[in-house]
Formats: C-alpha cells, sequence, structure tokens
C-alpha cells in the first residue's frame, strides 16, 4: 500500500514545491520592452535562438540545431503535462468547499496585507537613526518526539520524530528569528521573519500577521514580511509530503469538511514562534549604525540549470548598538537552496539492517552558521536570496573526506560561511584569533597541510563595509495571479497546499500573492522581495532573458539591487517566460550541450516570470509619484 501511494503520490509531487504551488501584458513601465522587440517574443519558443560567432559553421549549425530539438520537445512537453493531463485533472478532479469563486473575489476586503510607507523618502529626516530589534523563538511543535513528521524534501510519506545532533550534543532545532527595524522618521516600522522551512503559501503568512493584527496596529508596524530558509529537511509546511493522497482524496468526497495537507499542530507552532518573535523583537528594538558589506562566494555556490546566471554574492548588514552591552545583529542573504543535509536521502539503515530513508530532521546549514555567529556575541538572521536553482558547490569547504556524509557536508559548509559572513571586513590575522575564539569548528590546528584541506581564511580577500544612512523606505502590491500550472491548480483546489485558490467560472484557476520593493540608505542598496524562487536572468539580464517583455532589474534600477526570495508566498520557480518547460531540456552556452529541466513543474506557470516583474514595475513606478 506504501509504494502506491508513493506511486500515486508522485504525479501530484512531481510538480511539488521547493516553493508551492500569469498573465502580464507588457504595459509602459520601467523595464517594458514594447518599444525595442514584440511582446509576442515572449510566447515565441524560438525567439532566443543563439550561436556563437566563433564557431565553425559546422559547429553552429549543430548548435541550432540542438536548440530547435531542445524548443520543439519543450512545446510538445509542456502541451501533453500541462494542456493533457493537467487541464484533464483540473477539469475532472472536485474542489474542496475552500476553493472561493474567481469574480466575486473582493482583493481589497482580502485581509491581513500590509502596504508599507505610504511616501518614500529621498534622504533622511530630521534627526533620524536607526533602531533594531532582534529575537529568535523555537518552531518544534509540542508533541515533536512523540508524534511523527513528514520531511518537506522529496519524496512524500518519509516521517521522523528526531532532530540530528550538533558538535556540541545539541539537538539541532527549527526556528523563527525575527528582526524589526525604523529609521527613526515616524512612518512606521518594518519587520522580517525568516521561518526554518521550506515554504509558506501567502495564505499561511496572513495567518500570522492576523495573529499579529492587535500588536501591529497598536505598534505602527507597516510593513510585516514573512519568508522562509527553505530547507530541504525540515518539517512539511507545505502538505504535499505528508499524505498528498489522503487528502486530496478526502476533499474530492468530503468538500465541505475540508482536510489540510499542512499539519496544523506544525502551521501553529510556526503562528506562535513568529508571534511572539515579532513582539519581543519590537520590545528589543534599539538605536544604533547599520553597515553594508558584499562579497563574491563563487566558490561557494552554482547553479545547475541552463541559461546558466547566478548572483555569487553574499550581502551582509550588520547592526551595531549604541548601547555597547548588546549584542550586534548579522543579517546574512545570498541564494543557495539549503539542501546539502538531503543528498544521502536514501542512504540510511533502518533497525534490521535494510537500506533506509534518512528520518531525520535537520536546519541544515542555517543552523552551523548560526552556531559560528552566535559564538563570536552575535544575533544572526539569515534570508533566503536569488535562490533560482542555485545551490551549494563545497568548492575550497570541501577538506577531502571530512565531511563523511550529506549531512556532515552541510555542517562544514554552514561554518565556512559563517565564518566568512562573520569576517568578511577583516584581515587574516583578525580572521585567525576569530578561529580560535569561537573554537576552530573546521579543525584548522588539527587538519591544515592534510592533503585535500583547504584553510577558510587563506587568501579570503577583505571587503570594505560601508555605513547605511538612516533611511528606509518599503511598500508592498498584492494582485490576483492566474495558475496556468494546471497540476498546481489540482493541489491548491484539493487542500493538500494552504494557498488560496480562486476558480473562474470558465475553469480558469487563480491565486492572491504578493511582491514588495524595499531601499535601505541614500542608494546604497534596493531590495526586490519575490514570492517565488528567481531566475537570476531576470536581475542581470544577459542571453537567457531574451523574449521576455520586461527588461532586466539591475538594468532599469541599477546594479545595487539585491533579491529575497521565498518572501510572502512560496510560488515556486519564476523563469523567462520564453524559456518555461515543465519538463524538457535547455541549451547550455557554456558547454554547448543539452541540460535536462524541469523545475518549472514547481511554478504558477508559464507568465509568473513576467506576472510577478510587471507587478514590481508597477509598484516601483507607484512609489515615485
Amino acid at each position: 500500500m506504501k509504494k502506491l501511494k508513493i506511486t500515486v503520490s508522485l504525479l501530484l509531487c512531481c510538480c511539488l514545491f521547493c516553493g508551492s504551488i500569469g498573465t502580464a501584458a507588457a504595459a509602459v513601465l520601467p523595464g517594458s520592452e514594447q518599444e525595442d522587440a514584440s511582446v509576442l517574443d515572449a510566447y515565441n519558443p524560438f525567439a532566443n535562438l543563439k550561436t556563437d560567432e566563433t564557431q565553425n559553421t559546422t559547429q553552429r549549425f549543430v548548435s541550432l540545431l540542438r536548440q530547435v530539438f531542445a524548443k520543439c520537445l519543450n512545446v510538445l512537453s509542456n502541451f501533453v503535462i500541462n494542456g493533457v493531463v493537467g487541464k484533464t485533472l483540473a477539469l475532472t478532479v472536485p474542489g474542496a468547499s475552500s476553493v472561493q469563486r474567481y469574480e466575486t473575489f473582493d482583493l481589497d476586503a482580502y485581509g491581513n496585507f500590509y502596504t508599507g510607507h505610504e511616501t518614500f523618502l529621498a534622504s533622511p529626516a530630521e534627526n533620524a537613526g536607526w533602531r533594531l530589534g532582534y529575537a529568535s523563538k523555537s518552531i518544534m511543535p509540542a508533541d515533536f518526539g512523540e508524534k511523527s513528521y513528514a520531511k518537506g524534501a522529496y519524496l512524500p510519506y518519509i516521517f521522523g520524530n528526531e532532530m540530528y545532533r550538533d558538535d556540541d550534543g545539541e539537538y539541532e532545532e527549527l526556528r523563527v528569528r525575527t528582526i524589526a527595524v525604523d529609521d527613526g522618521s515616524g512612518r512606521g516600522t518594518a519587520v522580517f521573519c525568516s521561518v526554518d522551512a521550506i515554504g509558506l503559501a501567502n495564505a499561511d503568512v496572513r495567518k500570522i500577521r492576523e495573529a499579529l493584527a492587535d500588536f501591529a496596529a497598536e505598534n505602527d508596524i507597516v510593513s510585516l514580511n514573512v519568508s522562509c530558509t527553505h530547507i530541504h529537511t525540515g518539517i512539511d509546511s507545505q502538505g504535499v509530503w505528508t499524505d498528498p493522497l489522503k487528502t486530496a482524496v478526502h476533499n474530492m468526497f468530503d468538500r465541505k469538511n475540508v482536510a489540510y495537507g499542512v499539519d496544523r499542530t506544525f502551521l501553529q507552532a510556526i503562528i506562535d514562534g513568529a508571534k511572539n518573535s515579532v513582539i519581543e523583537a519590537y520590545d528589543n528594538m534599539t538605536s544604533g549604525r547599520l553597515y553594508y558589506s558584499a562579497m563574491d562566494i563563487g566558490n561557494y555556490v552554482w547553479d545547475r540549470t541552463a541559461p546558466i546566471s547566478l548572483d555569487a554574492t553574499l550581502y551582509k548588514l550588520e547592526f551595531v548598538p549604541d548601547d555597547e552591552a548588546l549584542a550586534p545583529t548579522l543579517i546574512a542573504t545570498f541564494g543557495c537552496h539549503p539542501e546539502s543535509s538531503s543528498f544521502d536521502w536514501d542512504s540510511s539503515v533502518d533497525e534490521n539492517g535494510k537500506k533506509d530513508y534518512d528520518r531525520k530532521f535537520s536546519a541544515d546549514f542555517i543552523w552551523y552558521m548560526e552556531k559560528v555567529i552566535n559564538a563570536a556575541g552575535f544575533n544572526f538572521i539569515f534570508i533566503q536570496g536569488n535562490v533560482g536553482t542555485v545551490t551549494s558547490s563545497r568548492g575550497l569547504s570541501n577538506d577531502g573526506d571530512l565531511d563523511g556524509n550529506a549531512h556532515g557536508s552541510a555542517v562544514r559548509y554552514g561554518y565556512e560561511m559563517g565564518y566568512i559572513a562573520l569576517t568578511m571586513n577583516m584581515t587574516e590575522e583578525e580572521r585567525i584569533a576569530v578561529n580560535e575564539e569561537t573554537g576552530d569548528r573546521l579543525g584548522v590546528d588539527t587538519y591544515a597541510g592534510q592533503e585535500g584541506y583547504s584553510v577558510w581564511y587563506q587568501n579570503l580577500p577583505t571587503v570594505q563595509a560601508t555605513e547605511v544612512s538612516p533611511l528606509l523606505n518599503i511598500a508592498h502590491r498584492q494582485f490576483i495571479c492566474p495558475v496556468d500550472n494546471n497540476l498546481i491548480s489540482v493541489i491548491g483546489k484539493t487542500g493538500v497546499a494552504d494557498n488560496l485558490i480562486l476558480k473562474s467560472w470558465y475553469g480558469q484557476y487563480y491565486t492572491v500573492t504578493e511582491v514588495g520593493y524595499m531601499q535601505l540608505g541614500e542608494n546604497t542598496l534596493q531590495v526586490y522581495l519575490s514570492p517565488g524562487e528567481t531566475f537570476t536572468e531576470l536581475l542581470k539580464g544577459g542571453s537567457g532573458l531574451v523574449g521576455f517583455p520586461y527588461k532586466a532589474i539591475r538594468e532599469v534600477l541599477g546594479e545595487n539591487v539585491i533579491i529575497f526570495d521565498l518572501m510572502n508566498d512560496a510560488a515556486g520557480y519564476v523563469a523567462n517566460d520564453a524559456n518555461f518547460v515543465m519538463a524538457g531540456m535547455q541549451y547550455n552556452e557554456n558547454s554547448g550541450e543539452l541540460d535536462s529541466d524541469a523545475w518549472c513543474l514547481v511554478s504558477f506557470g508559464r507568465h509568473a516570470g513576467s506576472t510577478f516583474i510587471g507587478n514590481f514595475y508597477e509598484l516601483v513606478n507607484d512609489t515615485r509619484k
């Protein structure tokens, strides 16, 4: 029976979420390509064929042939998977009573949305100054250890009730870390929560906001954001790995008494932890200075899917309180799937000596970054960056075979990234001192000189920190988004996932999501708050953006824009509409070969990219009025 469950569920879960579960016209917005290219190019599968002029005639012909083959395959694949299989399921599978009518849905009345600042300032207000507060709370369910929970990872029905232990003998823990920040302008406070989970639907983010509604109103919190670290070995926070078949079947036959795929005990633990952390972070707000740094970490991350594009930068904001007795807070962000601990997911052995799935839960490298940073006396929060299809490349942290297994790899990667974030502004001498003070977590004193071992601080550049002037502008835009991916529609309408699902009279499905725009300092940093996992070509441009109806974000707004992904939703992968494929091939310019690609099975659909970026540019326009 278990094998049957897994087999059937894979049909649902092939599209499932490393996020959760479109159509934007290229209006005259910043970044619109209307004057440069036909908007129809975004829907032309051959719009971005290209060749290298340095290739000889035969090589160019083979290159074009491969690209044409991939495009034809992708068109066919999208038609079969989405147009035939997905559409049939969407039309025939009954929806739960939680599905709402699109025609009567009132977005303005949909509660627990924060618009942010009413006005954007061009310079700091008179007597402005940074204030920031920090808090961290456990989100472990009270019955964890007694009750088994499903891993939010790759296959459903992988249950466990034990966390990994760290090097100090302590159990790893799933947590929510929160900062509350304002610039002293009197326009209100912004809050950012980062949850150790694979993703949270926008509807669940609004449940957290609902729990904080009175507190936020009383204390002038104008922006309340919830993101996920995107760990792949935590408790299932999206419902699709627990028992998707049982949930879907129940809701097909009992449409009024909705069963939820997301475990309500765990969801309540997240809500309670987030609520308590926001209150404590707000109460802990204190004055201080804010510093910004950025370092290339190209040896530690890589993009696994063509077109190859990634923002290989670790960005750090460091808040130093005026009161020297208080701990400083380190805010780190870079794009990387925290999935190292899951790579050996089927290599464990059960009590009978048989091969089994790894049933232990882990907070992956986040926990170990924090161990190092806390040991140095800092608070720590990791906000997932421009993650796209980027994952960890151990690179200089490989250290031979010292990691031992997949979880060991996550441990050593976390320690190394923690050291890099902590000391990116230091000299090598200062780094050596920090290494000793924090317990030499990577074993430099033990292993230096051993074949295959690299000392983390050797040849590491020193970057300068820039003080950020006390100016915070933030705004948000909510909108109704078409769900073009019919498989995602099925998951949502049957209650497997918590996404709000709207259905039109003619069978089109929609959901509600949001984007945000933040400015820090006077032209120091701009941030796109993205609901999904954004492919980096949308940020940086290049050949991977050919056929997209908008210009790249950095081309429009400047080079100082970064992305916070999985912010206030888990919308899945966000690609160039012209490159969208549910299961097919992409041409790799670097190798000249075809790479397999199935990431956009996990996506709102083909037009998610243009929908999100179009609404983001609308929001940016609104802030300039």
